[in-house]
């Protein structure tokens, strides 16, 4: 029997954050994009890390073969990319919402662009790009995704859904000691409980599925996190969260 829409997307993001929450470092980046890529029938699939102070050449892992000098051009023009400017500006406190040129920039203007014409293009890689940033400033960390056809709805809200999860394992050897949150407020069991499922890929309402509560009751909890934290926003939420110490990095579960 074929699961409904919902509950496979919201099974592969469990899944897939259990998988990589065991992994760091290359294993971990190559997971990550394996599993997306796949997910999202994407042709060219990279991670890159970006020192927004230097603007030092990206570290960049690729799914396929991705010859040099392919990066030095990309690098080149890395900030004449249409989402580089909006992804830093989002990006300053906390890593920017999944992001696709056409958020930007008309389809038509991109493919007449020059990054794409004489970088892209002439190596078939497609017209549209989505990002997934993992890490703020200073340093950017973010997955990118290449294909020749939009991205949908549903596809953008499954990226939106296991970002926390690739926050946190990203963040897990940066993560500084446990502080008390600002004002000694301390979330209850409940809350606590509530936000784990957020950072897992919940919704509101199927965390409190899952957690035998009324939705507003958990829709209540969350804002009381978001209030003793200081934060607004899943994302925002769950790397604070991860900094405090309040939650762990997801692991694989018995």
């Amino acid at each position: 029997m074929t699961l409904p829409t919902a509950t496979a997307d919201q099974a592969w993001v469990r899944e897939t954050a259990t998988v990589i929450g065991a992994l760091h470092g290359p294993p971990l980046v190559d997971t990550v994009l394996a599993a997306v890529a796949r997910r999202l029938h994407s042709e060219l699939s990279t991670y890159a890390e970006l020192d927004l102070a230097t603007l030092r050449p990206p570290g960049l892992t690729a799914d396929r073969p991705v010859d040099r000098a392919l990066v030095r051009r990309m690098h080149d023009q890395v900030t004449a990319h249409p989402l580089f400017t909006p992804n830093v500006r989002a990006s300053r406190s906390c890593p920017a919402p999944p992001m696709q040129v056409t958020d930007v920039l008309p389809e038509h203007r991109w493919r007449r662009h020059a990054l794409y014409q004489e970088v892209l293009a002439p190596r078939g890689i497609g017209a549209h790009t989505v990002t997934l940033v993992v890490g703020a400033a200073p340093v950017l960390r973010w997955y990118q995704f290449n294909r020749d056809r939009a991205f949908d709805a549903r596809e953008m809200d499954l990226l939106a859904r296991i970002q926390p999860a690739l926050i946190a394992v990203h963040a897990r050897r940066r993560r500084p000691a446990a502080v008390v949150p600002p004002g000694g407020s301390t979330l209850s069991g409940r809350e606590v409980e509530v936000l784990r499922q957020i950072a897992d890929g919940l919704t509101v309402p199927a965390a409190a599925r899952r957690l035998g509560l009324a939705a507003g009751t958990a829709r209540k909890h969350l804002e009381n996190v978001h209030r003793k934290l200081g934060t607004s926003g899943p994302v925002a939420t769950v790397m604070r969260a991860i900094e405090l110490g309040i939650l762990e990095v997801p692991g694989p579960r018995a």
